[in-house]
């Protein structure tokens, strides 16, 4: 059986999943929340008659705080911790992570993350691309899936993908968005991955942010990828024109905010992906990305 487990992020729902799996091996989980929201986590967990101890495995997407912040704590209690293996080292040891992260989020990092903390490193399983974890019944596919951050997984069992946020977000009664977040967005092996993930033909995709894919995974794929095609494009030309961050960050929030309202988010629903995925890191993000791989289509030397 697979539960989706609410972790309640600020105290609102719908925002951030954990996915749980249950195998004779006690719980799987697919990523973990950040660690602010743990008590929610466990409180779940109660709810469909479990303990944080019952956790045995963790499969982390990628180590953004939102996705692995709480590995730690599922470590301390004797978990296996699954990660990629440029996500690793920073698990073992979270130090650039976390000055990384408060260049971005501030005095706001214990709020949004709660604490951060090391990963023992004897608790820690580097799987490589198409590597296998047999966890009876299950044997569990780790697919190395870039673009959204260089040490990114999607997770693949039976008819089974957990998507990580490759596979996008898509909150509420909203469409799916790509989150560009820095410093490692690729459109170009975002697109590659989105292929890796129709190719498995799943019959059900679980997204971080948020639960069960709901209707066809190809349309909503397939949506996916034209709005990263969409989305970079209006990056790329307003960064050749000259238009400065500041410039964008408005811009851009209202774009998107306007094509998800078009989509059929609500306007409460709007606030909800801002939450999930804050519109301001797109610009960055994006920049970088055009400044480093194509700095001709720009303008820049």
């Amino acid at each position: 059986m697979i539960h989706i487990l609410d972790t309640l992020q600020l105290g609102r729902p719908g925002i951030i999943a954990a996915t749980a799996l249950e195998t004779d091996d006690g719980l799987a989980l697919f990523d973990t929340g950040p660690e602010s929201t743990f008590k929610n986590i466990a409180a779940a967990l109660s709810d469909i008659e479990f303990n944080p101890e019952d956790v045995k495995h963790v499969f982390i997407s990628h180590i953004h705080f939102d996705h692995a912040g709480a590995a730690w704590r599922f470590a301390e209690l004797n978990a296996t911790i699954y990660v990629h293996p440029r996500g690793a080292p920073h698990l073992i040891d979270p130090t650039r992570l976390v000055e990384s992260a408060t260049r971005i989020f501030g005095d706001d990092m214990p709020r949004l993350w709660g604490r951060i903390a090391p990963v023992p490193e004897n608790r820690v399983v580097i799987l490589q691309d198409n590597d296998v974890v047999r966890v009876a019944p299950f044997d569990i596919r780790a697919i190395a899936t870039p673009g959204h951050a260089s040490h990114h997984h999607v997770y693949h069992w039976d008819d089974n993908v957990f998507g990580g946020d490759i596979a996008g977000v898509r909150l509420g009664n909203g469409p799916p968005i790509p989150p560009f977040v820095p410093p490692e967005l690729q459109i170009e092996e975002w697109l590659e991955s989105i292929g890796k993930i129709r190719a498995l033909n799943p019959g059900r995709l679980y997204l971080p942010h948020f639960g069960l894919v709901p209707g066809s995974i190809e349309a909503h794929l397939a949506t996916l990828e034209q709005r990263v095609r969409h989305w970079s494009d209006w990056f790329r030309q307003r960064i050749a024109a000259g238009q400065d961050e500041q410039q964008l960050i408005a811009e851009f929030a209202k774009f998107e905010s306007e094509e998800l309202l078009a989509a059929g988010a609500t306007e409460a629903g709007v606030a909800d992906y801002e939450t999930a995925d804050p519109s301001y890191m797109a610009i960055p993000a994006s920049v970088r990305y055009w400044r480093k791989y194509h700095p001709e289509q720009i303008g820049a030397n």
